[in-house]
């Protein structure tokens, strides 16, 4: 089976809701493929707002590790000087989303951003290997 992941990044601020919000965007966004996990930054993954989004919507949360997050950067497609000052990688969505579909994944969603700004989603899809 494909691996079609949902990349997310937040505040810790973000609450439940924007979370909610940006993944039910992605989602649409990524029709007809049907995400089956959220991916984030292993030290965000157990944040209130993203377990409550995940059992929301029914998806796991896969935590990436900052390296598996920066192996990801270069297929990144959208960079915040912010984020990547803080974080060592310009879109941690993009690049949890990537790292988390594996190494020949490619995003089909690049980083959407929900109505209070506190959080992001990114959608990438695994592709096979020719």
């Amino acid at each position: 089976m494909t691996a079609v992941v949902i990349g997310i990044g937040f505040r810790s601020a973000a609450p439940a809701s924007a979370i909610i919000d940006v993944i039910e965007t992605a989602r649409r966004a990524a029709n007809p493929h049907q995400p089956s996990a959220l991916a984030t930054a292993a030290d965000k993954a157990d944040h209130s707002g993203l377990r409550e989004a995940a059992t929301t919507t029914a998806l796991p949360i896969l935590p990436i590790d900052a390296t598996a997050l920066e192996q990801a950067t270069a297929r990144i497609t959208t960079s915040s000087a912010v984020v990547a000052h803080h974080r060592g990688v310009g879109s941690v969505c993009e690049a949890a989303a990537l790292a988390a579909a594996g190494p020949t994944a490619r995003l089909i969603v690049s980083r959407l951003i929900s109505q209070d700004r506190l959080a992001t989603a990114a959608v990438a899809i695994e592709e096979p290997l020719p």
